[in-house]
Parts: structure tokens; C-alpha cells; sequence
């Protein structure tokens, strides 16, 4: 059952993950892909928050961590093949939402950009 996630609740931080698509081909014979690149937005909504602020900094800090797993993945070999390991071997009990609806006030430098279609995959 897939469940739907409509609106940032009080102390949420929310992590998006965005593909970055293009168009390939022309005409009838054009598709949409995705590039190989995301980016990463960190949501939560100030307003519905009531924790403290060393609370909110500790719950910050974890999200922010979580998301520079992605670009440590995408760069370091050796970090990638941890996260790996760990998700092949430990259950982990994830949500996948579907997002509804949610407003989003953000400004361009929280935004991470990769590409995880390259060449080297990860060995630059």
C-alpha cells in the first residue's frame, strides 16, 4: 500500500530527491530520460516546528548528513560500497510516499547537483 504524503507535518524535515530529465529525439520518436543527475532539497516548514532550537539543530544535522551521502557516494568508491553493505544487510523499515501536494519557499544554494552517468563511475 502506497502511502500518500500531502503536506509537511509539525518537525518534519523532509528530503526531495528531483531527476533531472532531458528530451532525446526528435518527433514521434521523442522521449524524456532521465540524465543521471538530482537534485537534493531539504523541506521543512518553520512555522509547524516546536522543538528547541538544539533539538531542531541535531534533527538539521541529520538530514543535512543524509543528504551529502549522496554526492560522498557519487565521489568516494570505498563510501558508496558502506551504504551498500548496510542496506543489503540491515532491514530498514523505509516509507516510499507518494507527494500530493506541499509548497516549497526555497532558495537555489540548497541545491546539489549531480551526475551519476559519467564515465568513471565514482573512480575520478
Amino acid at each position: 500500500m502506497t502511502n500518500t504524503f500531502n503536506q509537511i507535518r509539525a518537525n518534519d524535515l523532509v528530503i526531495v530527491l528531483k531527476p533531472v530529465m532531458k528530451q532525446v529525439g526528435t518527433g514521434k520518436d521523442a522521449s524524456v530520460v532521465w540524465t543521471g543527475e538530482v537534485t537534493v532539497k531539504l523541506l521543512t516548514d518553520l512555522t509547524k516546528m516546536s522543538l528547541n532550537e538544539h533539538d531542531f539543530d541535531s534533527l538539521n544535522r541529520i538530514s543535512n548528513l543524509m543528504a551529502s551521502a549522496i554526492p560522498a557516494m557519487h565521489e568516494n568508491k570505498i563510501v558508496r560500497h558502506i551504504i551498500e553493505y548496510y542496506l543489503e544487510h540491515n532491514s530498514l523499515d523505509l516509507e516510499h510516499m507518494d507527494i500530493v501536494e506541499y509548497e516549497e519557499e526555497l532558495t537555489e544554494n540548497n541545491v546539489i547537483k549531480l551526475n551519476f552517468d559519467s564515465e568513471t563511475e565514482g573512480n575520478a
